[in-house]
Order: structure tokens, then sequence, then C-alpha cells
């Protein structure tokens, strides 16, 4: 179990994550919530603490609207608790193996965006029929397990080890990571509207006309 194999907590004075990080972060959970993408106690966020080899990560919480910098936790790349003020999410391990299988990512967003959910727990293609639709063509699929497993949060490191935006979490809905909070949010939210796209597409049994190859492939290297 996570909460087993976490060493001691060590509570320093002075919280090593900025209180910058800790308002970009606050500012991203806000806006996810506003967005309806947010269920009501599901979603977490972190943030990649430059110069440390840390993160800071929001805590496990009934009410995803009201975090404050006061239930921030900041964690190791070991997975030791630097600075505990709330309970961490259960999913930090898995925020953590991306951090160490990808150096560019500096910002997480996990959330069980509904739409988006439907897709993977469904196993629904995603053709490029926007622009926004474009990064997400070839997205990771995770398959289900417990999320307290530790091989399932090496798992989902390992299928955004290639340099994928997000990733379909099967039955735990999608994660989305960037160079920073406002593109891994940008991509949460890109990725759920694209989802309610194809969504009414299929229930209006209708095939979505996708993109033109050549300008796929002008845009893949070209948005987000």
């Amino acid at each position: 179990m996570i909460g087993e194999s976490m060493a001691r907590v060590v509570e320093p004075a002075v919280l090593v994550g900025s209180t910058n990080l800790a308002l970009e972060i606050i500012s991203s959970f806000e806006s996810l919530a506003k967005s309806g993408i947010l269920g009501a106690s599901v979603g977490d966020v972190s943030l990649r603490v430059p110069g440390a080899d840390s993160m800071l990560i929001t805590p496990s919480t009934p009410f995803v609207e009201h975090v404050d910098e006061s239930d921030l936790v900041e964690v190791g790349m070991n997975g030791r608790l630097l600075h505990k003020r709330g309970r961490p999410t259960f999913l930090m391990q898995m925020h953590l193996a991306i951090y160490k299988q990808r150096p560019d990512v500096h910002a997480i967003v996990h959330c069980h965006a509904p739409v988006a959910t439907v897709l993977g727990i469904c196993e629904l293609p995603i053709p490029p029929v926007t622009f926004d639709a474009v990064p997400f063509v070839d997205l990771p699929r995770v398959p289900a397990a417990l999320v307290q497993d530790g091989q399932w949060a090496q798992e989902v490191g390992a299928h955004l080890a290639g340099g994928a935006p997000a990733a379909l979490l099967l039955s735990n809905g999608i994660v989305a990571v960037g160079e920073d909070a406002r593109q891994a949010v940008r991509r949460t939210l890109a990725l759920e509207e694209t989802a309610r796209i194809l969504v009414v597409c299929y229930l209006l049994q209708q095939v979505p006309v996708a993109l033109p190859s050549q300008a796929v492939e002008i845009l893949r290297d070209s948005l987000f």
C-alpha cells in the first residue's frame, strides 16, 4: 500500500515549493472545477518544483473547489513526504512515475472527465475530426487496475514515456501532462471537448469526417 511504503514525514519551516507554484495549482484546480470537468471529489494536480527533486500536489479532499495553499503536499521524487499539510492523493505514485519517465513534464492533471472517460471505457476511437483532436489520435489507453497497486502507476508512466500529451485511464478518467500547469489544463479541457464532439457523432450514428492526412501531419507538430 502507498501509505506503508512512505518514509517519515519531515516538516520544514519553509515549504520548498514557492507560493507562486501553490497559486498555479490552486488556479488550475479552480479552472477545472468551474468547467464542470471534475467530479465532486475526484481530481488532482501537481507541479514539479524547479531546482528541487520534488513535486507539489493537491491533497485527497472532498471539496475540490476549496483547495488552498495550506492543503498542498510536497513530495520528493523518491516518494518521501517533505512537507505534509493535507493528506496526499492516493494517486501520488502515478504522478511520481510520470515525472520520472518524462523529464520534459512539469505539470500533471488527473480527473474523471465524464465524456472522455466514456471514450476509454467504451473503447471508442479518436479520429482527427478537429484541430484539437489531432494530438489525441494515438492516445495511450491504460488498462484498469487497483490504483493503489504500484505496478499500475508504473504502467501509466510507461504509457506516457513516448511523449503523449495525455492518456485514457480505463475506468479511472484521464491524465494530461504539460510543460506547465496552463498547458496541462488546456490539454485536459481540449480532450474533453473532443470527446463531447465524438460521442455526439456516435450517438447520431454518424461517422465523423477526419481532417486530410496532410493537414494532420502538419498540425501534429504545431499544436499544444
